[in-house]
């Protein structure tokens, strides 16, 4: 797959959390662009806006105003949104949010603490879904 205009949306509510993801995704490909989303609504509301979606999402489970299994429940519900791969990550997830999470399509990686391991999490992540996805790590 090419990775030219390939677009990732992150969803989070820890700006720490947002800047080490994308410095993750950069590293991972140079050319990754990533979209910022607070919580659920706003991740709602841009991409509703969007004209070209984003290939992947990455999705917080723990946010305020909509957490992510919210959110993904209303992407799978929403015609134009249901295709997009959705990965969910949290330091945390119950056996139930793994099923109900699974059951809609969702892939799931744990919060990392260690940027190597967070990195790592992420291209497995990327390539469940985009496996000829190049990348710039040696």
């Amino acid at each position: 797959m090419s990775n030219s205009n390939f677009t990732v949306l992150v969803v989070d509510d820890d700006q720490d959390d947002i800047e080490l993801f994308c410095d993750a995704l950069k590293l991972i490909n140079s050319s990754i662009t990533c979209l910022i989303a607070e919580d659920g609504i706003a991740a709602l509301n841009l991409l509703n806006q969007l004209i070209i979606h984003p290939q992947i999402i990455f999705l917080d489970f723990n946010m305020p105003q909509m957490n992510g299994g919210l959110c993904l429940a209303e992407i799978r519900k929403t015609e134009s949104l249901k295709h997009i791969p959705v990965v969910m990550y949290s330091t945390f997830f119950s056996d139930d949010g793994i099923i109900e999470f699974k059951q809609a399509g969702a892939y799931l990686i744990k919060k990392q603490m260690q940027f190597k391991e967070m990195i790592q999490s992420i291209l497995s992540a990327l390539r469940n879904f985009y496996p000829d996805l190049k990348t710039d790590l040696q």
